[in-house]
């Protein structure tokens, strides 16, 4: 695994493709010298503010005079599903089969090979603007790098942190990145609903750096280290060096004035997630609980006061669902791109180009790696 700083991305989304397309080249670069691979294809995982979710239901007679639905049937079902008003800046990046009803039996996965004479599909339509998405192709271009699939970041994550039984019952995901908070509710297997809040963990640091007048290293450093997500989980007697915006000179603060400082951007992001999750109509229905994942939830606390808050049980969501990766990766910073690691193996196809052959023969494997994971 290979870290750089996002240049040019703002809230999840690219507001300069030169300095993405730098960032993501040094990330291969980098990558290629761990492994001695030289990388062609990604699939990239993204996110952004102007997400939405469209939940729709479609209803085809079946074609077939025997009454066995066939591909043709299902095709034409979801291509009915997809048949919705769409503004001219927005574009259908994502059309998830949540279930078919076949003659009023639900809960069908693939009705193909079934037999009935109606055939019904509820789908979760995932919209996004059409400019964040050439933005990320624009980017990948510079360098070169061919896209296998563009996948938006919640269904990523859910891989390597969710349960089954947690998407089946009922269960919210918050993923807390840097620059924005993406809330998502999974029911029946897939997902429903999902927004994504323009706050995230540097407004944290960017309110410490403030506060305190001292620079962003210096307050992401005190974040991780001394921050707790409340004012009742200091210690009121600790008191923590920090350095200047300069760097040279040194005051101290207490640990509860910091706590302060963290609690209300915490308060004020758990009270958006709430409104999103009303918004959502499903605080009923989380029955497995929330959880939370991505870098922000790392903050010492947080689980605690976000179940305090909402009163429904969190838990932290780190990417359990992959075996035998190093604990230095198993956290929840790196849900989405480890749960990228399970969606390619299940659904696209890798190719390895074997150079020690001394014919040089390009060999294509797909790789299922099933046995990594659970």
């Amino acid at each position: 695994m290979a870290h750089v700083p996002s240049l040019g991305i703002r809230k999840g989304s690219i507001v300069d493709i030169e300095n993405a397309a730098k960032a993501i080249d040094e990330c291969l670069n980098n990558l290629e010298k761990l492994t001695g691979i030289e990388i062609h294809n990604a699939l990239v995982g993204f996110s952004g503010v102007n997400i939405s979710i469209v939940n729709n239901h479609a209803v085809v007679a079946v074609g077939n005079p025997s009454y066995e639905i066939n591909n043709d049937d299902k095709e034409r079902v979801l291509l009915s599903a997809r048949n919705i008003g769409i503004p001219p800046d927005k574009a259908i990046i994502h059309t998830i089969e949540r279930q078919y009803i076949v003659d009023g039996y639900d809960g069908i996965k693939d009705p193909v090979g079934m037999i009935g004479g109606r055939l019904e599909c509820e789908v979760a339509i995932i919209l996004a603007a059409v400019s964040a998405i050439q933005n990320i192709k624009r980017s990948t271009a510079r360098i070169n790098l061919n896209l296998e699939g563009v996948i938006y970041n919640p269904l990523l994550a859910s891989e390597a942190v969710l349960l089954r039984n947690e998407k089946e019952m009922g269960v919210a995901l918050v993923d807390i990145g840097a620059g924005t908070t993406t809330v998502s509710f999974f029911e029946k297997g897939s997902i429903l609903y999902s927004s994504v809040i323009p706050v995230g963990g540097e407004y944290v640091t960017k309110d410490l750096a403030i506060v305190l007048r001292t620079s962003l290293e210096e307050a992401d450093k005190l974040k991780i280290k001394e921050g707790v997500a409340s004012p009742e989980m200091a210690d009121q007697e600790k008191m923590v060096d920090i350095r200047n915006i300069q760097g040279r000179d040194l005051r101290q603060v207490s640990q509860e004035v910091i706590a302060d400082i963290i609690s209300a951007r915490v308060v004020e992001m758990m009270e958006m997630v709430y409104a999103e999750l009303n918004h959502f109509g499903c605080l009923d229905r989380i029955f497995a609980g929330i959880v939370l994942t991505g870098g922000g939830a790392n903050l010492t606390g947080m689980v605690q006061f976000a179940e305090e808050y909402l009163h429904i049980p969190v838990r932290l969501g780190s990417p359990d669902n992959v075996r035998g990766i190093s604990t230095d990766f198993n956290k929840p910073e790196n849900a989405a791109v480890l749960g990228g690691i399970i969606f390619s193996a299940q659904f696209v196809e890798s190719v390895y180009e074997d150079k020690s052959n001394i014919s040089g023969i390009i060999q294509k494997i797909a790789y299922w790696l099933k046995d990594l994971f659970r």
